[in-house]
């Protein structure tokens, strides 16, 4: 297993009482509702494997809705995250669910919506805090917002990855990697780029200003 940091033989930092259950659980949520791009008002949780198991031992449901309410996870208000989630008049179930077997153990699919919009991501938690996007809204995802990454939903067309790389090239931002999931039905892709630097957020409304972008999401580490 390649290394790139020492976060990831010691984990992140915290609020326990485990990197993959509590503080990984933190994380997808938290990129959840970044993806979503505003405050979910009703949340269906389904765990997955391990996370269904030990959920509540291990504080799965309290780091997820933490995360949900847009706390990283060493945010110290984690630990009355189900106050505050009530306070906010946040609506949320939690159910046992089973991905399949290519799915990791410590998995969990989480259902957003405002009353208008939904959103559905699947994530799971690999250790040390890390965690990998596995699908947003059923298309195939692969990234965990570390290094700073870029996620845009856009039409399946030529012009589309243009317009992104051009816009990219006039703010002088530097892509480490870039991978693109496609939906050949619905002619729309998901394209995630991971980037050397902070991504600036006006970024967004420059891409924006294209027909074929949908959404843009900024998750800077």
């Amino acid at each position: 297993m390649k290394y790139n940091s020492i976060f990831d033989v010691i984990g992140h930092i915290m609020v326990g009482p485990s990197s993959s259950h509590t503080a990984g659980a933190c994380q997808i949520a938290y990129v959840s509702q970044i993806l979503f791009g505003k405050k979910p008002k009703i949340v269906k949780i389904g765990l997955h494997g391990s996370f269904a198991e030990t959920y509540k031992g291990h504080g799965t449901d309290i780091a997820i809705l933490g995360g949900l309410l847009g706390f990283s996870p060493e945010d110290e208000r984690i630990k009355i995250a189900f106050e505050i989630a009530k306070n906010e008049n946040l609506s949320y179930g939690f159910e046992l669910i089973d991905l399949g077997t290519e799915y990791h153990p410590n998995s969990v699919s989480i259902e957003m919506s405002d009353g208008t919009d939904k959103m559905t991501v699947i994530g799971s938690s690999i250790g040390g805090g890390n965690i990998i996007i596995k699908e947003v809204n059923g298309l195939e995802a692969g990234f965990g917002g570390e290094p700073n990454t870029l996620v845009i939903l856009n039409q399946d067309k030529i012009e589309a990855l243009v317009n992104i790389a051009n816009t990219l090239k006039s703010f002088n931002l530097n892509i480490g990697s870039m991978k693109i999931s496609r939906n050949l039905r619905k002619k729309i892709a998901l394209t995630w780029l991971e980037a050397d630097s902070i991504i600036p957020e006006n970024l967004i409304d420059a891409l924006n200003k294209h027909p074929e972008i949908i959404w843009v999401r900024i998750i800077n580490v």
